[in-house]
């Protein structure tokens, strides 16, 4: 699926508070090594998540996280005492090829698979997701989840 169609798919299931508020963008240099890109999501024109190849393999070595479970060279997840108090992500934490691949498994997923995986993708993108109501959101929210989930759920509380 192109991009163009899968950013259109994720946009038409964003909540109604969410609308023209939170968006999607994911751009490949095709002049540099690799084809580096990397996708990223804004909140009111502002970046808020950064999912960037360059980052992925200058931190790590690897092209994806071991939670998005795509079939890309992986590194392990980053544990809890290792973050940075206050970042939604770690640099590097997920990359192009992590957001694209698990948004395309996301619309091929019930909603309420979605919500329960462990992949951290998925489950935010299920948070922002129409179809998921307030006391879903407000379960969640007590739940341990990843700091980007945990950002996600606060925007759709609003």
């Amino acid at each position: 699926m192109k991009w163009s169609k899968l950013r259109k798919e994720l946009k038409d299931r964003l909540a109604d508070n969410l609308k023209d508020r939170l968006d999607y963008h994911l751009t490949t240099y095709k002049n540099s090594t690799s084809y580096i890109g990397r996708a990223w999501i804004t909140w009111e024109g502002k970046e808020i998540l950064n999912f960037s190849n360059q980052d992925t393999w200058n931190e790590f070595q690897s092209y994806s996280n071991k939670l998005a479970e795509t079939h890309y060279i992986s590194h392990e997840g980053i544990k809890t005492t290792d973050r940075t108090e206050g970042k939604i992500m770690e640099k590097g934490e997920f990359s192009k090829y992590d957001f694209a691949d698990n948004a395309f498994r996301f619309l091929n997923l019930n909603v309420q698979d979605a919500i329960k995986s462990y992949n951290p993708i998925i489950k935010a993108l299920a948070v922002v997701d129409k179809r998921i109501g307030k006391r879903t959101l407000s379960e969640l929210n007590k739940a341990e989840n990843h700091p980007m989930i945990k950002q996600l759920i606060e925007l759709r509380l609003e």
